[in-house]
């Protein structure tokens, strides 16, 4: 019976993470002017084919079609008139002398991805005429996988938002920590699961399960669009 029991409560987070994302008629409209975009990483190194890590998502941004559903995302928040932020992660020159980098962190370290003032830590191209218009934020970087080490939460509490719909790279590592910290720190984060990334299914599926447990609502970019347009 307990073995019983155990299993039930074990398959509980996945059976949640099945159920249809909170959008649609069960959610009250957005208050635009509270309600921000935010978009994580949309670098070169990650979203060009070229770029250093490109490799290791290109299946999963294929699979999900992620780079037109951010930059639909991106339209729609100019289209609509709500804050579009971006979280960028960057790594300077004197950054890799860090001696309590972690694993992943080393790695990008020394192979010089997303480094300052290379083309693989620049905007994506594609999506600059939606960052560069000089009313989108863009936060200081990041340089670990949250924003606890940059400006973020300010730039998105000094403007009143309290809503922020979640997309960018890498699912179960950037996006993840944003979430949780977001969530922590008072705001209703809804992250669009066809707008990320990750390096390899299993990599997607246990950010899948962490949204579903861990955020307000889980949306396909349709349904955020409708939600936006609500």
């Amino acid at each position: 019976m307990k073995n019983r029991l155990f299993g039930f409560a074990f398959a509980l987070p996945i059976l949640f993470c099945a159920l249809p994302a909170e959008a649609g008629g069960g959610l009250a409209p957005l208050d635009r002017a509270r309600t921000a975009v935010l978009i994580t990483d949309p670098q070169n190194d990650f979203l060009r084919e070229d770029g250093k890590l490109y490799g290791l998502l290109a299946d999963n941004l294929k699979a999900l079609g992620t780079i037109d559903n951010i930059a639909m995302l991106m339209r729609a928040a100019k289209d609509k008139n709500v804050l579009l932020a971006v979280d960028p992660l960057v790594f300077g020159k004197s950054d890799s002398n860090w001696t309590q980098a972690g694993a992943l962190q080393r790695q990008l370290l020394d192979m010089q991805a997303l480094r300052a003032g290379s083309t693989g830590a620049d905007f994506y191209a594609p999506y600059k005429p939606y960052i560069d218009d000089g009313k989108t934020v863009i936060a200081a970087p990041h340089k670990m996988y949250g924003p606890e080490s940059n400006d973020l939460i300010y730039q998105l509490r000094s403007r009143g938002i309290d809503t922020v719909i979640l997309g960018g790279m890498v699912a179960n590592l950037c996006v993840d920590s944003h979430l949780r910290t977001l969530m922590e720190n008072g705001f209703k984060v809804y992250v669009v699961k066809d707008a990320v990334g990750a390096p390899g299914e299993a990599a997607y599926q246990a950010a899948l399960l962490n949204f579903g447990m861990i955020a307000s609502g889980v949306w396909t970019t349709a349904e955020a669009l409708a939600a936006l347009a609500r």
